[in-house]
């Protein structure tokens, strides 16, 4: 008996299968109900109450301060100290103004080493607390470097108006 050559499988359609042959029914997948409404949910007596939506601070020049300055985050056992790794890290707090999928502002962001930025992003070996206190004391070391480069004559222009414009709405001008 001679054997044909066997037929190479393609992901478009099954060779194999004779003509008129019914196919086995797929099973559906198993759908669970849920067990608490979701998060848009809301009671039908309620209205909607659209809120405005706040216009995110942004400044390129601001973030490419970081290229190359020190890690202000200083995490004991995490920092590598290697300022060519460093970036600027926004806050996750609310009140720097993240909320869900949106960024901080520009002004609530320090310069971070790429270990501490991932510590203050995803670690999962400390607190929220612990991030945002360590987030906080970078934040006042951020405010006086920029107070540095916004005085700094040998600093250029776009420099020191980027750190006078983070004084600056960081003041509420």
């Amino acid at each position: 008996m001679k054997r044909s050559a066997p037929i190479p499988r393609t992901a478009w359609k099954r060779q194999d299968q004779p003509k008129g042959e019914a196919r086995p029914e797929r099973i559906p997948p198993v759908v669970k109900p849920l067990t608490r409404p979701p998060v848009y949910w809301k009671p039908a007596n309620e209205p909607v109450l659209a809120l405005p939506k706040t216009v995110a601070h942004r400044n390129r020049a601001l973030l490419d301060l970081a290229e190359d300055a020190p890690c202000l985050i200083r995490r004991p056992g995490v920092c590598n100290g290697d300022p060519k790794t460093t970036v600027s890290a926004h806050a996750n707090l609310h009140e720097a103004g993240k909320a869900g999928a949106r960024k901080a502002d520009d002004e609530y962001s320090v310069w971070a080493c790429a270990r501490c930025h991932t510590w203050l992003d995803s670690s999962y070996s400390a607190t929220f607390e612990e991030k945002a206190e360590a987030f906080k004391v970078a934040h006042a070391r951020q405010r006086i470097a920029w107070q540095a480069i916004a005085e700094d004559p040998q600093r250029s222009e776009s420099d020191r108006r980027a750190a006078r414009w983070a004084l600056d709405h960081l003041a509420g001008n």
